[in-house]
């Protein structure tokens, strides 16, 4: 039980409670029961996250169970991401990963391309950013992309006499360029941005969503580079002094990794050809390393069984709060707030409203899930749905204060790479960018190409 709950936090668990108790007896938003005891939950749940005052499993267990009983929702629903094929590429990609360290093809790149640019901390977080954008034509899934991207930050780092704190900084770049960078291109993070045109009933081609958003997001991604540049200034300044390899050195483990690799990248390049899905290409990767001996039983600790718990009960709450009403009622009750459509606040009040909603219920897919209907209700004829559904994906895709509010910085987090202090404090920055970004960069952009007309 102290595993659970340390016994200085037992009166603070105590009161949170009383939230959902709360919500169960004055039924705000004129929910009924269940949904009143659904969304205190989902509140209780959020402060056990943000707090740390309740075992991350235990916190992720309780709300699944609560949505089991209470949610009205099927089990496919609640359990919707261990049941998708996102859960395979996930597993998947940290496998891949373990198995690119074993062959030692992580050690081998980072001493002969990393020595060769990045001599100093400040050239490593660039890098975190550049790569972020080349990897999305390679890895359609960000996932992927930081895991294996922290696996050779890692081996790179693990011999370089820097502080932890600055290796911590060094590698949450490589999850908070993923954030800004997954934007830029449609197949930059495949399941938010399908995610966002479909609950706007939209379809948008690779090169429409590349027209609306790669040149804003360029743009954006700079001020996200400057910011955390600035941010963490003190504990940028190390430089390294490995010496710069004359040529890539590949053991036979890792011409196999190469070679299972390239297969991989490849299929995922060619999806459009040949209809493979990128989870079920990763399981292939992943078999055939089992197969080449690149990875064995042991490896598969390499997986995090506490991030999937709780990714499960992240990507269940949209889906609960839609399938049982409450996103519905909660829905009605914003719509009295908004400003009058010729306001000139009322495209910031927009962006304010889906950046609070995303600070409330924590998950990415629930901050898209629940706005989007709502304001293609409200905003019928003053806003097209095109542009309602680029305004709320750029309003939360690179917004979060604390690791939950973003699965991509939370699967880092989750792995112990860094804490919570370091992203609190860029999370802060990048709100206040994500306003202004979203504001005086995206909005004039699409008002120039006319996507609200």
């Amino acid at each position: 039980m102290n595993k659970i709950i340390s016994k200085k936090n037992y009166l603070k668990v105590l009161i949170t409670l009383l939230i959902p108790i709360s919500f169960t007896i004055f039924k705000p938003f004129n929910l009924t029961t269940s949904q009143s005891i659904v969304l205190g939950s989902l509140f209780v749940t959020i402060s056990w996250w943000a707090t740390g005052w309740v075992y991350k499993d235990f916190a992720s267990f309780y709300l699944i169970t609560v949505f089991i009983f209470f949610g009205n929702t099927s089990f496919k629903n609640i359990f919707f991401f261990p049941l998708s094929e996102n859960f395979i590429l996930v597993v998947s990609s940290f496998l891949i990963s373990k198995g690119i360290v074993n062959s030692k093809v992580a050690d081998n790149f980072s001493e002969f391309i990393l020595t060769k640019y990045c001599y100093n901390s400040k050239r490593l977080v660039i890098m975190s950013f550049v790569l972020g954008i080349l990897l999305i034509f390679i890895i359609p899934q960000p996932f992927p992309r930081i895991i294996l991207l922290a696996a050779i930050y890692t081996n790179f780092l693990k011999n370089a006499k820097i502080s932890k704190e600055s290796e911590r900084i060094i590698i949450l770049s490589i999850f908070v360029a993923s954030t800004v960078t997954s934007l830029m291109f449609l197949n930059g993070d495949v399941v938010v941005n399908y995610a966002a045109m479909k609950f706007g009933g939209i379809n948008l081609t690779y090169l429409e969503w590349a027209k609306y958003m790669t040149l804003p997001t360029i743009l954006t991604t700079l001020i996200v580079l400057t910011t955390y540049l600035l941010i963490f200034k003190k504990d940028l300044n190390n430089k390294f002094n490995f010496k710069s390899k004359e040529e890539l050195s590949i053991t036979k483990d890792g011409k196999k990794a190469i070679f299972i690799t390239l297969i991989i990248i490849s299929l995922w390049m060619t999806e459009s050809f040949h209809g493979i899905t990128p989870g079920l290409v990763a399981l292939l990767g992943t078999i055939l390393m089992f197969i080449f001996r690149i990875l064995s039983i042991e490896d598969f600790k390499a997986v995090n069984i506490s991030l999937l718990i709780f990714l499960t009960a992240q990507f269940s709450i949209g889906k609960v709060l839609t399938s049982n009403g409450t996103a519905q009622e909660i829905n009605v009750f914003l719509i009295e707030f908004f400003p009058n459509s010729e306001s000139i606040l009322y495209i910031p009040f927009i962006v304010l409203l889906v950046m609070g909603l995303h600070m409330i219920f924590g998950s990415l897919i629930t901050a898209l899930a629940i706005p989007i209907p709502t304001l293609l209700t409200v905003a019928q004829g003053n806003l097209s749905p095109e542009f309602i559904v680029l305004l709320t994906a750029a309003s939360v895709c690179f917004h979060f204060i604390l690791p939950f509010h973003h699965v991509s910085i939370m699967i880092g987090f989750g792995s112990g790479f860094y804490n919570n202090k370091q992203v609190i404090k860029i999370g802060l920055a990048l709100t206040i960018v994500t306003f202004f970004s979203v504001i005086l960069i995206y909005v004039p952009w699409w008002n120039f190409l006319g996507l609200n007309k």
